[in-house]
């Protein structure tokens, strides 16, 4: 492994960064709505799923009774076999896709030989927990900041300051954020300084239609040019 540069530590954001948060969430929605219909209600798929994204719009996607407002919503009375239904469709899909992106692990094994790596991110603590164990990686992390208040999420500078705090680091210019979301991830560590990395796998960002501030240091494609960003030779396996 080889340092080129020098920095103290790099911060990562969870969902949509390091698994396939919207593509997990997308599925497993679909998959209760064919539950219930499975289940004996008479539905379009399409709308059923159009009506749901409403409901999770209006109330927040930590919000217990999504499925219970959609079934009203379908006209049929809330029944406790119909949530069991929707509820273990939507956890089998959600479980069964939670998997990092090609080269996470890779990554992160290489970082953690040789300098600190962190994780901020926001929701509620129990649930982005398991989505880390699930993951397999709870253990990657010489600190791990949730912030389950709304008025400390990113881009509060909150979760950066204590992490920072946490691990006894001051310089935020020695720090890499790594995030997807330039609203929140990008424009929290732009403000307190931290050098910003965009992962955009799918190319969606223009970025010549941001704002100064809303513009981040680095933008990458593929997860393992986070380590060549921070000055490290990637990990390579002999077989």
């Amino acid at each position: 492994m080889v340092k080129k540069e020098k920095f103290d530590a790099i911060f990562f954001d969870l969902d949509d960064t390091l698994f396939n948060s919207s593509l997990m969430s997308q599925t497993a929605r679909r998959n209760a709505i064919r539950a219930l219909k499975e289940a004996g209600i008479e539905l379009d798929e399409d709308t059923a799923f159009g009506i749901l994204l409403d409901i999770v719009s209006k109330y927040g996607s930590n919000y217990n009774e999504h499925f219970d407002r959609l079934i009203e919503e379908l006209g049929y009375e809330v029944h406790p076999k119909l949530i069991a239904a929707a509820v273990v469709a939507y956890h089998n899909t959600k479980f069964g896709l939670l998997r990092p992106f090609p080269g996470v692990i890779l990554t992160l094994l290489t970082l953690m030989k040789s300098i600190k790596i962190g994780l901020i991110s926001d929701g509620i603590k129990v649930k982005q927990w398991e989505k880390l164990t699930y993951l397999g990686i709870q253990h990657f992390f010489d600190v791990v900041v949730i912030n389950d208040l709304p008025s400390q999420w990113k881009p509060s500078n909150v979760g950066f300051k204590t992490a920072m705090k946490k691990l006894e680091l001051t310089d935020p210019t020695r720090i890499i954020y790594v995030g997807n979301k330039i609203e929140t991830d990008i424009l929290g560590a732009n403000k307190i300084g931290i050098v910003s990395v965009l992962f955009d796998p799918n190319r969606y960002i223009e970025v010549e239609k941001l704002s100064e501030k809303e513009k981040p240091i680095f933008i990458i494609h593929k997860f393992t040019e986070v380590a060549e960003i921070a000055g490290f030779k990637q990990i390579g396996w002999r077989f």
